[in-house]
């Protein structure tokens, strides 16, 4: 666990510039988001497992899939996100960031996302198992390349993904890029 996110897996040419993995993770640009139940321990659905896309249906919405990444882009990434809520709150912008663990991590998962995320009340949080079958129809990798997935989507359709997204200026600029093209 050493430079990995304690709380995941224990055990445009702006947007191309922001990665540094090249196999494949996630759906793709068109592809559609489908039902899934997570443990929602924060934000909107907080103690529920009710379907994130089902909840907030066409609205413009991200989804960060953590897998592997450090504490520090994690937060980083839902701090972000968290200001963009607020800036498009008359949008209806909505956010989620998943964390998939073992089972006998899960629960030390929530624990600890939600030291580290203190301040950021608005972002759903949720925790997924890796066997989980959201995990394969939203083809999420789980090889040890892959930090995070997210999905950038509006009615239900992709619009944007990025893998292994940085939490730096680039990253973080192609991150805002893409959701304000979803509130449009």
């Amino acid at each position: 666990m050493k430079n990995r996110i304690s709380f995941t897996l224990a055990g445009g040419a702006l947007i191309a510039a922001a990665f540094a993995f090249g196999g494949t993770s996630g759906l793709n640009k068109g592809e559609k988001v489908t039902p899934f139940h997570p443990a929602h321990f924060a934000g909107p659905l907080k103690n529920s497992d009710k379907c994130f896309p089902c909840t907030f249906q066409a609205r413009p919405q991200v989804q960060v899939w953590v897998t592997n990444d450090t504490p520090g882009n994690a937060v980083a990434i839902a701090k972000d996100l968290s200001a963009a809520m607020k800036k498009y709150d008359s949008k209806e912008f909505k956010a989620l960031v998943v964390f998939v663990a073992d089972k006998k991590n899960a629960d030390s998962v929530k624990k600890s996302v939600l030291e580290a995320t203190k301040g950021i009340d608005n972002v759903g949080m949720a925790v997924i198992t890796k066997d989980n079958e959201a995990i394969a129809n939203y083809k999420i990798s789980l090889s040890s390349e892959v930090k995070n997935t997210v999905f950038a989507y509006k009615d239900w359709t992709v619009m944007n993904k990025m893998v292994n997204l940085k939490a730096d200026k680039a990253g973080l600029d192609s991150l805002n890029a893409a959701i304000t093209q979803l509130v449009k």
